[in-house]
């Protein structure tokens, strides 16, 4: 059997069109905690109640100036002060030297693909991002130049509204955004036969997201998984597992796919 890491370069390299989906596991490399898998945020009995109160719209209403602290403290610092790895810079590489309109999807809400280099205009945030927000009664967009946030719950900027205002990513039980997931969807359904799908990084857990992959197998794309853990992807037709971290295997993808594609 050929060396999994030269078969997946050749199938990216020889790929009329590619696009990508990742979830928690390309970010962590950057020191930002998954939810799920053996160690994440949401696993055992303290994380399924933080789970229930603050990644729910129940505890943003309830106790909206506890969960902003928590917010502050716990995510929104610890991600805005992390970095992009070297697969996210990967990724950002192969869209800008081999596919200038791949689409990346992905499930994150830290903007680290478009902090890497990658193109805003194609990077679709099927999640939303913690560095926006809206207040939690009009739903109006409320901005902090510069990601300087206070500390403690502010109101609303918006005249006369006095909300509290939460982060704009979407929490357990609520839609996805529909521009977002439309685009993903739309990128998705484009890949045919002789197209790839990259899945970098995600538990295929989380629904309707990790529907993507599922659409895209039905139109007969090849699926690529890069990831710790093998998931329940394998079972698509035209899969292949590359076992490893984001950080480790991009990097090593997208400098065998250029050498394949004569790029310097």
């Amino acid at each position: 059997m050929a060396d999994i890491s030269a078969l997946c370069a050749e199938k990216v390299a020889h790929a009329r069109r590619i696009a990508v989906f990742t979830g928690a596991g390309a970010s962590a490399e950057s020191n930002i905690s998954t939810f799920r898998g053996g160690r994440g945020l949401w696993t055992g009995i303290t994380g399924a109640i933080v789970l229930g109160y603050f990644g729910t719209p129940v505890g943003w209403k309830i106790s909206p100036r506890i969960a902003w602290t928590q917010f502050v403290r716990k995510f929104y610092r610890p991600i805005m002060q992390a970095q992009p790895n070297a697969g996210h810079h990967a990724l950002a590489d192969l869209q800008r030297s081999v596919f200038p309109d791949m689409r990346i999807i992905t499930q994150n809400v830290d903007s680290l693909h478009q902090r890497a280099g990658s193109d805003p205009a194609h990077v679709y945030e099927v999640h939303g991002s913690v560095s926006k927000f809206r207040c939690v009664k009009n739903g109006h967009v409320n901005e902090f130049p510069n990601a300087d946030i206070p500390e403690y719950s502010p109101e609303c900027s918006t005249d006369g509204c006095y909300s509290s205002l939460r982060p704009d990513c979407v929490l357990f039980t609520e839609s996805l955004p529909n521009h977002s997931w439309l685009s993903s969807v739309d990128a998705v359904s484009q890949l045919g036969a002789d197209d790839v799908l990259l899945v970098v990084g995600t538990s295929a857990t989380v629904y309707p997201a990790a529907s993507l992959p599922e659409i895209a197998s039905q139109n007969s794309a090849e699926i690529i998984e890069i990831n710790l853990e093998q998931t329940a992807f394998s079972r698509l037709p035209k899969y292949t597992y590359w076992h490893g971290s984001a950080g480790t295997n991009l990097p090593q993808l997208v400098r065998e796919v250029k050498r394949i594609r004569g790029i310097e």
